[in-house]
């Protein structure tokens, strides 16, 4: 991870799970919907996928994705 991160500009701490969230995010805000998501990163329980793991972007916030 280490050796790959030194080819970008991410200047945070990251790890795989970091951007197992960040995916998912990504996903919410593409509004891809949720049954997809889930089963797209293996869990069954929608709270996990909703309040763990769906962060709000900074297009999100600014309204600019499409909303159901």
């Amino acid at each position: 991870m280490a050796r790959l991160l030194e080819y970008t500009n991410i200047e945070k701490k990251a790890t795989p799970h970091i951007f197992r969230h960040t995916h998912i995010s990504m996903l919410a805000e593409a509004d891809v919907d949720l049954a997809t998501v889930m089963e797209r990163v293996g869990h069954d329980d929608p709270q996990t996928t909703l309040k763990i793991y769906t962060h709000v972007t900074k297009k999100m916030k600014k309204g600019r994705f499409r909303k159901s």
